[in-house]
């Protein structure tokens, strides 16, 4: 099966946002993988969050998740995450050294096994840019609320 490469952006895009993209496997089998690049990218601007876009394996463009910057974090040091997104850390006991990512949505599921220290060193520019506990000084509460009222 053929690698479906994402856009190289470099490490800052356009918009500020802070980006990665890294060579991963997907877990398609006991003992088979496929190789698959995946981009992780976080913008300061909602700074509680990051994404992953995975490539379609069906043609152009790519399925997009969002979840905690802190789930990342932790699911690299230990067993994280509950429901659509678990984060496992890399394993020396069973020669596994890549961190292991589980996205689950109403139509389907993915394993992926992506090295650990891209994204190591990925999410230390990310709390360089904000540092933990200063998320909410980068959100712009009018623009929030705005969206919150117009759902009504």
């Amino acid at each position: 099966m053929n690698q479906h490469p994402l856009p190289e952006e470099g490490v800052r895009e356009p918009s500020g946002a802070i980006a990665v993209t890294v060579a991963a496997d997907m877990v398609v089998g006991r003992a088979e993988t496929v190789p698959i690049t995946v981009r992780f990218s976080y913008d300061r601007r909602e700074p509680f969050t990051m994404l992953l876009d995975l490539p379609k394996p069906d043609g152009p463009g790519s399925a997009r998740w969002s979840f905690a910057r802190d789930l990342l974090q932790s699911g690299l040091h230990r067993a994280s995450g509950e429901g659509d997104v678990r984060i496992w850390p890399p394993c020396r006991c069973n020669d596994r050294p890549n961190a292991r990512l589980f996205l689950r949505n109403r139509t389907g599921s993915v394993l992926l096994d992506v090295p650990s220290q891209p994204l190591r060193e990925w999410l230390v520019r990310t709390w360089v840019a904000v540092p933990p506990g200063e998320e909410n000084q980068w959100i712009d509460w009018d623009v929030l609320v705005g969206r919150l009222l117009d759902g009504r």
